[in-house]
């Protein structure tokens, strides 16, 4: 699974510092950053790019003042 759920955004945040944020982390480009209102949705290339993400960025960065989560997206219906 490539694509992630990334929680806890400031209203501000924009796609471009999401990338911004994952090239200053040395992460993949995001193939898709789809952002909604105080969070994003995120593909990546492929799944060691995935996991890397979670394990460099969710709850240790901050973002517009807000510490940021990062986990694997998951469809409402297998929550």
């Amino acid at each position: 699974m490539n694509k992630l759920y990334v929680g806890n955004l400031s209203p501000s945040v924009t796609v471009e510092d999401l990338e911004q944020l994952f090239g200053e982390r040395k992460l993949p480009a995001p193939e898709q950053v789809l952002l909604k209102s105080c969070y994003a949705f995120v593909d990546f290339p492929d799944q060691n790019s995935a996991i890397k993400a979670i394990e460099t960025l969710s709850g240790k960065v901050e973002l517009h003042g807000k510490l940021i989560e990062v986990d694997y997206s998951v469809p409402k219906k297998l929550r």
